[in-house]
């Protein structure tokens, strides 16, 4: 629940605001007659209770003490913005029923029920020719919200990426600051939030966090999408048992949007047979290449693949952003310690899609593995 912090302060000669604070001292008047002599005395109480700057949380209660060295027959009345809330038991202005008093020998305490934010300013307690006065301040719960609503974000690599969100209530008033997912603190403390050339690193999730004091800061996430061309990584893994060795290669794949994925040997697309099958996990593509070669030993410990096996194997990958491919040359066979490489390698390729090259957009050229 939130808590009620209530800052006393402790008023001396130094500081201005003493004159509105302090008790004013007794005065006495006297009037005199050629006949007889009467002395009236005003009494003015002494005030008990230190002015106090409280500091609420929205739903909280307000509590204000107000007590004197001795209050007599006199009422306390207690006032905010020159209206009057209370006079003794009776109060005023409370259409909402959240305003009560508790009265006491020599004092009185006003208690505000689920404090809004109207309720924050001055209250003054008055006796007499006296007054002491309170200040309130009303801390109200924030609220923040990205920006678009939708809380999505989509560039293409290479373009600025703009991340913005919006108060849309608190006070005091909010102070923002950023953060990636994890928690990572991003040391920006604006409201808008901008990477001049977002990479496709620069995906993921990014938080802005609203905090004026209230028990928990407001946060608002924005999803940052960046389009690029699929990146590509190609592994072997070969496989041996006594007659037959198989193959499978891994391709890796990240790329948004979503790249269809297609294999391909010496130039061909490959179909699913019985001896060569796919498949699907997470980022990876499986090409499982069954009976190779017929394994037998020699003196050279080698695995023979069949001839009809060799070749170029590719794995090729496009979105809308472009084509990227790695390939792999099955090229010899080769022995079980790995002393003898069965295969080599091949160019990177990276093409451009049609609207890329309206747009003068470049891609990396082919690189050697």
């Amino acid at each position: 629940m939130p808590m009620l912090i209530c800052v006393f302060l402790v008023f001396t000669h130094s500081v201005p605001f003493l004159e509105g604070c302090k008790s004013k001292p007794s005065t006495t008047t006297t009037t005199t007659t050629t006949t007889t002599t009467t002395t009236t005395t005003v009494y003015s109480p002494t005030f008990v209770t230190d002015p106090r700057q409280c500091v609420v949380n929205e739903g909280n209660n307000i509590t204000l003490p107000c007590n004197v060295d001795e209050l007599g027959g006199l009422q306390i009345i207690w006032e905010r913005a020159n209206t009057t809330l209370a006079l003794g038991d009776t109060v005023y202005e409370d259409d909402e029923n959240r305003v009560h008093v508790e009265n006491t020998e020599n004092g009185s305490t006003i208690v505000i029920r689920e404090a809004e934010e109207k309720d924050a300013g001055e209250y003054v307690c008055k006796v007499s020719a006296v007054e002491l006065k309170h200040t309130v301040q009303i801390i109200v719960r924030p609220e923040v919200e990205p920006v678009p609503k939708s809380g999505l974000v989509t560039v293409k690599e290479g373009e600025a990426a703009t991340l913005a969100c919006k108060i849309t209530r608190g006070n005091n008033k909010p102070y923002i600051n950023w953060e990636l997912e994890s928690g990572y603190p991003i040391f920006w403390f604006e409201d808008i939030y901008t990477i001049p050339e977002a990479g496709r690193w620069s995906s993921g999730v990014y938080r802005c966090k609203a905090n004026n004091g209230w028990p928990e800061p407001a946060t608002a996430e924005i999803r940052l999408e960046v389009q690029h061309v699929p990146i590509l990584s190609l592994t072997p893994s070969l496989g041996y048992s006594h007659y037959w060795t198989e193959l499978i290669l891994i391709c890796s794949v990240t790329a948004f949007p979503l790249a269809i994925v297609e294999w391909y040997k010496d130039g061909q697309m490959m179909e699913v047979e019985e001896d060569v099958t796919t498949r699907f996990v997470e980022v990876t593509h499986r090409l499982h290449l069954k009976e190779m070669g017929k394994g037998y030993r020699n003196d050279n410990e080698t695995w023979e693949l069949d001839q009809d096996r060799l070749g170029l194997y590719e794995c090729r990958a496009r979105n809308m952003m472009g084509e990227a491919s790695r390939a792999m040359e099955i090229i010899s066979s080769c022995d079980r310690d790995g002393q003898v490489q069965c295969f080599k390698r091949v160019k990177v390729i990276k093409k451009l899609v049609p609207a890329q090259l309206v747009n003068n957009t470049k891609v990396t050229n082919d690189e050697e593995d």
